[in-house]
């Protein structure tokens, strides 16, 4: 089976950086696919694009060497199961509350004996080769995001769930239910937790990744421990680059484009 490059990256002790598509755009997930983003996650939550874009976008990424990934709208295990069939290397999974809902992801995503995953691979086989059935449970990346307080309430419980690879924060979302305003960087009350979790991670042998407004934020958690990073959306980059060029152009001296978080 096509090997995954970011369990590699990560087991070697390096932080990898991902990119995030919320739009329906193939062409842009191949040119971020070939300009050096370890991984790339289609959003299927709150992407403005359908199931037969998200099939295309994921061909693009495979067309460049970054481990296409995506994250899911329910954690329906038909809806997980299709995701991987389609080519996706990695699951980053909403509203993982519970321990419980940590084992319906596995389940989900894994075949027999260990799971309930049904079999028909489809693009997963043509992507991931001959041997797929064999390889899958041990090459594909799952990830449960911790965004709500009741998660930070179960984090040991979900941290200790056999068959995750990784916690990845949802910083917006957290934000919101601990009453925060979320949107921009990341503000000091949800960043204690991003530590807690990070901690709660590394003690179970689990990987780490949170969702930036930028790289610069990305940076700072990249030099916090944290195994993999996310520099805003596709959008956001555009957007940022964009408003920093049209200030150059109208001559407004070290103008910099503001934070744009995803709300992601």
């Amino acid at each position: 089976m096509r090997a995954n490059n970011l369990r590699s990256i990560i087991a070697d002790g390096r932080c990898a950086v991902n990119a995030w598509l919320s739009t329906d755009s193939p062409y842009t997930a191949e040119a971020l696919s070939h300009c050096g983003f370890d991984s790339i996650t289609v959003d299927a939550q709150h992407g403005m694009f359908g199931r037969d874009a998200l099939v295309r976008m994921l061909q693009a990424i495979a067309a460049g060497p970054a481990t296409p990934m995506a994250r899911p709208s329910t954690l329906d295990p038909a809806e997980l199961g299709w995701l991987l069939d389609a080519g996706a290397y990695g699951i980053v999974a909403p509203g993982i509350d519970t321990a419980e809902a940590a084992e319906h992801l596995v389940a989900a995503c894994t075949y027999p004996p260990r799971g309930r995953r049904s079999f028909g691979p489809s693009r997963g086989l043509l992507y991931g080769g001959p041997d797929y059935l064999d390889q899958a449970d041990r090459t594909v990346t799952l990830w449960a995001m911790i965004e709500s307080a009741q998660a930070l309430g179960n984090l040991e419980q979900i941290a200790a769930v056999p068959g995750l690879y990784g916690l990845y924060i949802g910083p917006n979302d957290l934000a919101l239910d601990l009453g925060e305003r979320p949107g921009g960087r990341i503000g000091d009350t949800v960043a204690r937790h991003c530590a807690t979790i990070r901690d709660a991670a590394h003690r179970n042998g689990l990987a780490v990744g949170v969702f930036c407004a930028d790289g610069d934020e990305a940076a700072r958690w990249r030099f916090e421990g944290f195994d993999l990073v996310t520099p805003g959306n596709d959008l956001s980059m555009i957007r940022a680059e964009a408003q920093k060029r049209i200030a150059s152009v109208r001559g407004v001296v070290g103008a910099a484009a503001p934070a744009t978080g995803s709300g992601y």
